[in-house]
């Protein structure tokens, strides 16, 4: 499923994440990213670009979006990396 915003949607961020942060889901949406659909809560979706991973809802109201979490994305380097850190 993609996701796309109209030119206008806030993006409320609640949790004060950067605000380069939201700017990247801003691109993300205005572009059409592609997001999973939580199966377990109605209008919230995770997306994903090549840096981060983002769980929002979108409003049926008012169609604003709410940034509720990210994450960055692991490379199975980092895996691997952190890996060999343990004992």
């Amino acid at each position: 499923m993609f996701l796309r915003i109209q030119e206008g949607t806030r993006i409320e961020n609640p949790r004060n994440y950067e605000a380069l942060a939201v700017e990247n889901l801003r691109l993300l949406l205005a572009n059409g990213g592609e997001a999973k659909d939580d199966p377990r809560r109605e209008h919230f979706y995770e997306l994903e670009d090549n840096h981060s991973n983002y769980y929002i809802h979108i409003s049926p109201i008012s169609g604003n979006v709410v940034l509720l979490a990210r994450w960055v994305n692991q490379t199975q380097n980092d895996y691997v990396d952190s890996g060999s850190l343990v004992a």
